[in-house]
């Protein structure tokens, strides 16, 4: 592969760019750009591999599965993050295991050139510290929604958040940010669609009443709250 298939892969997205802006250029030079279609790349929790991926284009899901074949996501990564940098760094195992959401374009590098760049690049190994610090972060926020939250409060606030972001969200989508089955979902959603809060009708769902979803999240809360913390007679 050319350098300059590596170089116009990176020039293709802002984050991605300023993150290898300063890469080595012999690491650039081993590194390669690879392409997948949808679900057809995958790592496993558990596996240990000897590359580490920068996600160039499209979206990766981060999940965990149990024995019982309960799957459970931890977050959806966007262009801009790494993949198995974690584990380049300690030599373990994937914690987690990755299959790409949408068609994804990637830059492979292997373990070892990544560790020695972050060894010897102060400016990139504080950028790292960032982007770990950006993931603890959300991740905490979702196992909080997963812990307190109930599946109706949970759906309800991605709608919102889809809306505050401006993204188009639907059904399948919903599967990546909440903790529930998909039969779970088509009931809440069928919910919010009988009380006028949203058009389910199609693909993507449209929310039509922002301040009735908003207070209905809030009522949630409080039942839940109460059925918690019943006041004793």
């Amino acid at each position: 592969m050319s350098i300059d298939q590596i170089y116009a892969a990176i020039k293709a997205n802002a984050m991605v760019h300023e993150l290898m802006a300063n890469a080595p250029l012999q690491i650039l030079e081993r590194s390669q750009v690879i392409s997948f279609e949808v679900g057809k790349f995958n790592l496993y929790q558990g596996e240990k591999y000897t590359d580490t991926y920068l996600l160039v284009e499209g979206r990766v899901k981060v999940y965990l599965n149990s024995p019982n074949g309960k799957s459970v996501v931890l977050d959806v990564y966007q262009p801009g993050m790494f993949l198995g940098e974690q584990e380049a760094v300690i030599n373990k195992p994937y914690s987690a295991s990755i299959i790409n959401i949408t068609p994804v374009k990637l830059l492979k590098m292997t373990n070892n050139d990544f560790v020695a760049w972050l060894a010897n690049d102060q400016a990139f190994a504080n950028r790292m510290i960032v982007n770990l610090s950006e993931q603890i972060y959300h991740l905490t926020q979702r196992v909080e929604r997963y812990s307190l939250y109930s599946a109706m409060q949970q759906i309800g606030l991605e709608l919102l958040r889809a809306v505050a972001e401006q993204r188009p969200i639907s059904r399948e989508q919903l599967t990546y940010y909440v903790d529930t089955s998909y039969r779970n979902i088509n009931r809440v959603l069928k919910q919010f669609a009988e009380l006028g809060l949203i058009d389910a009708s199609k693909p993507t769902l449209k929310i039509l009443n922002i301040t009735e979803l908003q207070r209905i999240i809030k009522a949630e809360e409080s039942s839940c709250q109460q059925h918690h913390n019943p006041i004793p007679n």
